[in-house]
């Protein structure tokens, strides 16, 4: 299996807090190695926060090499990221994770603002990453220093604004 994209887990965006909380708004289950875990013809609009393990993103066109692969503290589901691109999430491990229905969703946004805004911001990074393959996290970092770069050349081979013996 080949990891199309990037391994997304670049650090903890959870705290313990947060990790309390989800417990106790959602549901702990556990899924086995190759599973499929989310599948476009599901309609559920439920999310889940990975625990642990690793989960693969799979459009249904290549099952052979993922999109994404996600691990602890990650976040996905929500129906309409996932159904209208036939993507499939598989877990490639063994995993535990925290699944919030639509309900409790709801109920955590209206209880803690500041977690569920952590959660929509990954579930959109997620998007982001799914939608343009290209934008990795090195190739962004490459482009903000090369713009960086650029910045400074075109700086130091100009005269200063305001001093004309500059």
């Amino acid at each position: 299996m080949s990891t199309g994209l990037v391994v997304r887990n670049e650090g903890s965006k959870l705290n313990m807090k947060d990790w309390n909380r989800l417990e106790r708004s959602g549901q702990l289950i556990k899924r086995n190695n190759g599973r499929f875990l989310i599948k476009p013809e599901h309609t559920n609009r439920d999310v889940y926060i990975i625990k642990s393990g690793s989960i693969a993103i799979y459009h249904a066109d290549n099952m052979d090499e993922s999109l994404a692969v996600l691990g602890p503290n990650d976040v996905l589901g929500n129906r309409s990221i996932f159904v209208h691109q036939n993507l499939y999430a598989k877990t490639i491990t063994n995993v535990e994770l925290i699944q919030l229905d639509q309900t409790s969703y709801r109920a955590l946004y209206l209880a803690y603002p500041e977690l569920a805004i952590k959660l929509t911001t990954e579930l959109s990074r997620l998007k982001l990453i799914i939608d343009f393959p290209e934008r990795t996290a090195t190739s962004f970092v490459k482009q903000v220093k090369n713009g960086f770069q650029n910045l400074i050349n075109k700086n130091t081979s100009k005269k200063g604004r305001y001093c004309q013996d500059c």
